[in-house]
C-alpha cells in the first residue's frame, strides 16, 4: 500500500516535469517561428534595398561585397559577424545599445551609472 502511494506520487511528479517541459517547448517553438518571421522580413527588405540600389544607383556586386567586408573587418575579424559596441548598466547590470541615454530597465542616467564595455 505505502508502495503504491509513493509510485503515485512519483507518477504525478513526472506528469508535472512533462508538462512543464511541454509548455516550454511551446515557448521555444513561438520563438523560433517569430525569429523565422523576422528573419524572412530581413531578407525580403535586405533583397529590395539591394535591387534599388543597384538600378538608381549603379552599385555593383563587387562594390557591395567590399563594403560587406569592410565592415565585417571592423570589428578586427572576418567572420560575417559585426560586434555592437554596448553599454552596461552599473545598476541593474543589463546591456544596453550606446545610443540610449537612460537604462530603459531601471532608469539610470548614462552620464553615471552606466559602464562601457
Amino acid at each position: 500500500m505505502l508502495w503504491e502511494i509513493y509510485q503515485q506520487g512519483r507518477i504525478a511528479e513526472a506528469r508535472g516535469r512533462a508538462d512543464a517541459a511541454a509548455e516550454q517547448s511551446r515557448g521555444v517553438k513561438s520563438a523560433l517561428h517569430e525569429l523565422e518571421r523576422r528573419t524572412d522580413r530581413l531578407a525580403l527588405t535586405t533583397m529590395a534595398i539591394w535591387q534599388l540600389m543597384s538600378e538608381k544607383l549603379g552599385v555593383t556586386e563587387a562594390q557591395l561585397e567590399d563594403k560587406i567586408r569592410e565592415i565585417d573587418l571592423s570589428d578586427g575579424k572576418l567572420d560575417g559577424r559585426v560586434r555592437v559596441e554596448t553599454n552596461t548598466c552599473a545598476s541593474c547590470n543589463r546591456k544596453l545599445s550606446k545610443r540610449h541615454t537612460k537604462c530603459m530597465y531601471c532608469g539610470a542616467d548614462a552620464g553615471r551609472g552606466i559602464k562601457h564595455l
